[in-house]
C-alpha cells in the first residue's frame, strides 16, 4: 500500500521539478537518423542490459556521438569503451523516492543532446528523471505508467523475451 503511494508521490515530484513543457511541434520525419549526439540511459535490469547493447552498437556503426548513463559497476560490461562518453552513478546514492541527488542533477542538466533514449522496459523513476533533466529535442522510451508525460516517442515493450523486445525497439528506431 505504502509503496504505491510512495511511487505516485515520486512521479508527482518528478513531473513538477524536471518535466519541461514542450512548446514547439516535433516533426518525427528523419529525426533520429539525422541526429548526431545521443544520450542513452542503459537499463537497470541485467538481462535487459545485455540485450540492449545491440542498440548502442547500431548507433556506433552509424558514427553517432554516444554518451551512456550507466551504474559504475556495469562500466566493465560495455564493449569498445573508448568510443563512448560515460556518465556513471552509484545506485546506492539515490535520494528518497528514487530521485537523483543535486550533484548528479547539476552534472547532467548542463548537457545537451539531440536524442535521449531510455532503454528501461520496467518503471524506473530515477532513470525517467535523468532522461528528462537532460536538455534534448526528443526523448524515446518504453510505454510505462506515466511515460506519456516523460517521452516524445514510446514503444510497447511488455513481452517476456528481452532479446525480441530490443530487436523490435531497434527496428522502431530505424523507421525515424
Amino acid at each position: 500500500m505504502f509503496e504505491g503511494l510512495r511511487r505516485k508521490f515520486a512521479h508527482f515530484i518528478l513531473r513538477r521539478k524536471y518535466i519541461r513543457k514542450e512548446t514547439e511541434t516535433i516533426s518525427f520525419n528523419g529525426i533520429l537518423s539525422g541526429a548526431n549526439n545521443f544520450f542513452i540511459v542503459m537499463p537497470s535490469n541485467e538481462k535487459d542490459f545485455s540485450n540492449s547493447l545491440d542498440i548502442i552498437k547500431y548507433y556506433l556503426i552509424h558514427r553517432k556521438d554516444i554518451t551512456l548513463f550507466i551504474p559504475e559497476h556495469k562500466y566493465s560490461s560495455i564493449p569498445e569503451k573508448d568510443k563512448f562518453r560515460f556518465i556513471t552513478y552509484q545506485p546506492a546514492l539515490k535520494k528518497p523516492f528514487s530521485l537523483p541527488y543535486k550533484n548528479l542533477v547539476r552534472r547532467i542538466e548542463s548537457e545537451e543532446f539531440e536524442v535521449v533514449l531510455d532503454l528501461n522496459r520496467e518503471e524506473d523513476i530515477f532513470c525517467s528523471a535523468v532522461s528528462n533533466i537532460v536538455k534534448s529535442k526528443i526523448r524515446v522510451g518504453f510505454v510505462k505508467e506515466f511515460s506519456d508525460k516523460y517521452y516524445s516517442m514510446q514503444i510497447a515493450g511488455n513481452q517476456n523475451e528481452p532479446e525480441r523486445v530490443y530487436r523490435g525497439f531497434l527496428n522502431y528506431l530505424q523507421m525515424f
